[in-house]
């Protein structure tokens, strides 16, 4: 299980660099009833999270052989995924990048509207974890990962369980300051959402090109 762990985790916090998710979660924290929509928000984002890997479990769970890692962990799958993630590196720090902060304000216009009911901000949370490319690309990645691993149910479970927890801390973490923290905690919160927007999208092309190359290499056998 340690070889899996090494494998999912350093993606996991990369998925977790989601300032679009964060700025949606702290656009709800400074309107009215923040807390209430914070929560059906971030049961969303969760819930898109849960749902994808889920997915993936299911279709890991379907190979034939349990030793063979099937499709998901082929080696040509090992080389599309560097590929997709040396891509994904580049379109990270193109100019034209949109704004994580623009996107979640345009989505929260285009889906909360005056006394907007809590299923909304549930809605939003999925919509803001779907339309999040660089997270939705890692989470594949990982998948992939554990379909090549191949170490049985019970490992997977638990890895992808401790993915889906790193995954959401930027919706959980600014949930939690505002339910359990002071006005201080907050005001870091809102200082680490400022900082993540700006500089977010460079650290996360570094990493994709780090991985994809890793998987690239490993591929062809080095």
């Amino acid at each position: 299980m340690g070889g899996l762990f090494a494998q999912t985790i350093p993606l996991a916090f990369a998925a977790a660099i989601s300032p679009l998710v964060l700025m949606g979660i702290l656009a709800i924290l400074g309107g009215a009833n923040p807390k209430r929509h914070a929560i059906a928000y971030t049961l969303g984002v969760v819930s898109a999270i849960v749902g994808l890997l889920v997915v993936g479990m299911l279709m890991i769970g379907a190979q034939n052989s349990t030793t063979d890692p099937g499709p998901l962990g082929s080696t040509t799958a090992h080389t599309i995924v560097g590929i997709v993630l040396i891509l994904v590196a580049a379109l990270m720090v193109r100019p034209s990048h949109k704004d994580p902060q623009q996107h979640a304000e345009h989505k929260h216009r285009q889906l909360i509207k005056a006394n907007a009911p809590l299923i909304a901000f549930f809605g939003l949370g999925i919509a803001l974890m779907f339309t999040n490319f660089s997270t939705i690309v890692v989470l594949l990645a990982i998948l992939h990962g554990v379909a090549r691993a191949n170490e049985g149910l019970a490992a997977n479970v638990v890895a992808l369980a401790a993915v889906a927890f790193i995954t959401a801390l930027p919706a959980t973490g600014p949930l939690a300051a505002a339910l359990f923290g002071g006005p201080k905690l907050a005001a870091d919160v809102q200082r680490l959402g400022t900082w993540t927007t700006k500089n977010g999208k460079y650290i996360l092309a570094v990493l994709f090109l780090v991985f994809g190359l890793q998987d690239i290499l490993q591929a062809l056998g080095h």
